[in-house]
C-alpha cells in the first residue's frame, strides 16, 4: 500500500491568497499527523474537502487542531462530522485498511524528556521546571481550554496535568494495542514525537523541547511497529530506532523560514514484502 505521510500542514484562509496549496499526490491513503489548521472546524473540512475526495485519511489530531476549543468537544466534533466520510480521525483509537494497521493518538508529552539544559536534574524537578517554562512560552496553554472539572481560582484553560494524564492514557493503548497480533503491517501514527532524535536541532537546549517529545524508545524497542509517524517538530525526519522506521513530514507555517526540508509528494510503501 502507497501511503502519503504529511502533517503540520497549518491550513489558513490566507493559502487562497498567497498561492499555498498541497500537493496531493498518487497514494492508497493518506497519513496525517496532526495540525491540520488552527481549529478543529477548519481543520476537519481541509481533510474532507482537499484530501478525501482523492483518497482515505486517517488523522491524528495536533496541539493547534485543539486551539480555541477543548480537546474533549474537539474530538467530539471530528467524530461527528466525519462519521460516514472517507476521515477517520484516531485517537486511543486504530484504524485497518487491508494489510495495513494504524495506531493513533496525540500523545501528549510527560514533560519528563531529558533533551534539554535542565536534563541532567531529578526527573520531578526537570518536569516542573519544564511545565513552569512552557506554561509561559507556548501558546497551548493560553488557546486550548481544559476538559476536566476547574477548581476555584483556576482559569479556564488547560493545565499540565491534564496534558500528562491524557500522555499516560494514550501511551498505555498504544504499548496494549501494539502487544496484539496483528497479521500485516503495523502504523503508530502521533502528533508529538515518540524519542528525542526527533527534536529540531535548531532549538538544541530550550527547555520547551519537553512539550514536543517523549522518550517512548522503550515502548518502539519492545513492541516493534514497523513504522511510527508523527509531526509537530517543524523538521523533516526519517530514522531507525529500535528497527522501527520513524518518520516526520511538516509543511510548517506558511512564514517560516526555510530548512524544515518538507517534502510535498512523500509518499512511502507500507507492504510487509515491500524493502
Amino acid at each position: 500500500m502507497r501511503a502519503w505521510i504529511v502533517s503540520d500542514i497549518h491550513s489558513s484562509t490566507m493559502d487562497l491568497f498567497l498561492a499555498r496549496r498541497l500537493e496531493i499526490p498518487k497514494a492508497d491513503i493518506c497519513i496525517s499527523a496532526g495540525d491540520i489548521a488552527n481549529n478543529i472546524e477548519r481543520s476537519i473540512d481541509f481533510l474532507c474537502s482537499e484530501i478525501a475526495s482523492h483518497m482515505p485519511v486517517v488523522a491524528t489530531l495536533g496541539n493547534h487542531d485543539y486551539y480555541g476549543s477543548s480537546i474533549a468537544h474537539a474530538l467530539e466534533y471530528a467524530r461527528k462530522w466525519t462519521a460516514g466520510t472517507n476521515v477517520h480521525v484516531v485517537e486511543n483509537d486504530e484504524f485497518r485498511m487491508d494489510d495495513l494497521r494504524v495506531i493513533g493518538a496525540t500523545l501528549w508529552t510527560d514533560f519528563e524528556i531529558m533533551a534539554h539544559d535542565a536534563g541532567h536534574v531529578p526527573v520531578d524537578v526537570r518536569r516542573d521546571f519544564a511545565i513552569s517554562v512552557c506554561r509561559q512560552y507556548l501558546l497551548d496553554f493560553r488557546e486550548i481550554y481544559r476538559s476536566d472539572e476547574r477548581a476555584d481560582g483556576e482559569s479556564g484553560f488547560i493545565t499540565a496535568a491534564e496534558m500528562i494524564a491524557r500522555h499516560k492514557e494514550s501511551r498505555s493503548y498504544i504499548d496494549a494495542t501494539l502487544a496484539e497480533p496483528f497479521d500485516g503491517t503495523t502504523m503508530v501514527l502521533t502528533h508529538h514525537a515518540p524519542t528525542a532524535r526527533s527534536l529540531d536541532s535548531r532549538f538544541g537546549g530550550h527547555v520547551t523541547n519537553a512539550a514536543f517529545a517523549s522518550d517512548l524508545s522503550a515502548v518502539i524497542q519492545a513492541r516493534k511497529p514497523r513504522f511510527w509517524i508523527h509531526g509537530h517538530v517543524h523538521c523533516f525526519q526519517d530514522y531507525i530506532e529500535g528497527g522501527t522506521r520513524v518518520l516526520c513530514n511538516p509543511r510548517g507555517y506558511r512564514n517560516e523560514p526555510p530548512g524544515g526540508g518538507f517534502r510535498p509528494g512523500f509518499v512511502i510503501e507500507t507492504s510487509s514484502s515491500a524493502r
